[in-house]
């Protein structure tokens, strides 16, 4: 199976994937796996804006990521997670899990995650966010929600993470993919 998780940043993502991954046994390819050797050769830090290199240089370390899923043994799941802006090029990068999942034959399960913005807000300063190169930076929360994120498919489990632990958040995914299964 391939599950996507999508979602602004610091709304559970890579926790709740985690916690999902050691539920179903799948590997977490988490979008700051492959970020983070871009982010911090350009040094980013998790305050103010991206270098206008960073997307597409991270793309491409994206393309390399999926050509290895590809090649996985048939029995390995992968969960997948990004923050897809509403955009064409995002709706795009949201298409290239689900076609991933196709070509590989594996069962495909979208789930979009939401988040108050003030908890988003909450989030952001946590000391663990520092780890990798994710998004700290309270001021661009507004930024982060007048964005949006990419329209969920209608066949995408929704799933309001304001609230809740990650293993809560995790069950319910599980009981939905179990469902449609």
């Amino acid at each position: 199976m391939i599950v996507q998780l999508v979602g602004p940043p610091a709304c559970g993502k890579r926790t709740i994937g985690a916690a999902l991954a050691e539920r179903t046994g799948a590997r977490l390819v988490d979008n700051h796996l492959i970020n983070d050797p871009v982010f911090t050769a350009l040094g980013v830090n998790g305050h103010g804006s991206l270098p206008p290199q960073a997307i597409p240089m991270a793309g491409r370390v994206r393309q390399i990521v999926h050509e290895a899923a590809l090649a996985a043994p048939a029995d390995i799941s992968h969960i997948f997670t990004n923050w897809l802006v509403d955009t064409p090029e995002d709706a795009r990068a949201a298409d290239e899990i689900r076609n991933l999942a196709r070509i590989r034959g594996a069962d495909f399960y979208p789930v979009w995650l939401s988040c108050d913005p003030a908890e988003i807000r909450d989030r952001l300063v946590l000391p663990d966010r520092a780890v990798r190169n994710k998004l700290r930076d309270p001021s661009m929360v507004e930024d982060i929600v007048s964005r949006g994120t990419t329209p969920a498919p209608d066949d995408a489990l929704q799933l309001d993470t304001s609230a809740g632990s990650p293993q809560a958040a995790a069950a319910q995914i599980v009981a939905w993919i179990d469902a449609h299964h």
